[in-house]
């Protein structure tokens, strides 16, 4: 008869087996913490549509052409994905514009009729008085500056007071110091409308319209217009003897 024994395991060996569970369970532990970690950043991936775009707050801004910016694909295992329509990004409802419509587009492209000189040798008007200068002037209102110009088709603001008074055969030079040294300086009490206002520093000028006003033709990109003198440097020129009424 064969009598089987089994020997106890010694103390180095046990220590052994215990070394050998510990790293098997570390391993382990580091397996799970990746999944964890893995599965956590995909969630986060599928989840950034709905936290990194909202269509609602967007569309209140006023930068879409409209509010259906997003819609709902087909579940796909057990996930709803938003996917985003194509947005054209803009400040409300804007129309883009060609260059063209920025262009200065003049009151008369081109002008034919008399000249300054042609007044000057055949005036149009016969009487020098306040109402007739004021219509001359208002009929070139909205005529577009034009540094230079002294027709109908573009005026600067010495080139407009010198063609309204050739229309009464009074030659003016075409600057406002020649056209200041030409007349005389008057009181603003006796002004009257038709009398010439001149900047003190000779920057610029107009014909007086009275209470305040004046028609000239301001600076490129303005027209001609009837407005308020916006300072008080200036002074008042008398060119021709204007009877007021």
């Amino acid at each position: 008869m064969i009598s089987e024994s089994t020997s106890p395991a010694s103390r180095k060996q046990l220590r052994k087996l215990e070394r050998s569970s510990a790293k098997a369970a570390g391993r382990s532990s580091i397996r799970a913490f990746m999944t964890f970690v893995s599965t956590t950043g995909l969630m986060a991936t599928v989840a950034l549509p709905s936290y990194g775009f909202s269509p609602e707050i967007t569309a209140v801004a006023g930068l879409t052409v409209d509010n259906e910016l997003v819609q709902i694909s087909a579940p796909s295992q057990g996930l709803a994905v938003a996917t985003v329509r194509a947005v054209e990004f803009s400040r409300g409802n804007y129309e883009p514009a060609d260059v063209e419509d920025f262009a200065e587009q003049p009151r008369v492209s081109s002008y034919t009729g008399p000249l300054a000189e042609d007044y000057l040798a055949r005036p149009r008007f016969t009487e020098i008085t306040s109402s007739n200068i004021m219509q001359a002037a208002a009929e070139l209102v909205g005529t577009p500056y034009v540094y230079g110009g002294r027709t109908p088709a573009g005026f600067d603001c010495s080139g407009f007071t010198l063609f309204v008074y050739a229309q009464f055969g009074v030659k003016l030079p075409h600057s406002v110091y020649q056209q200041a040294k030409l007349g005389k300086k008057i009181p603003l009490s006796e002004a009257v409308p038709g009398d010439l206002v001149i900047f003190n520093d000779f920057s610029h000028n107009g014909i007086y319209a009275g209470g305040g006003n004046f028609f000239h033709s301001p600076q490129p990109g303005d027209r001609v217009k009837l407005a308020p003198i916006f300072t008080e440097r200036y002074h008042i020129i008398r060119v021709a003897d204007v009877a007021n009424y």
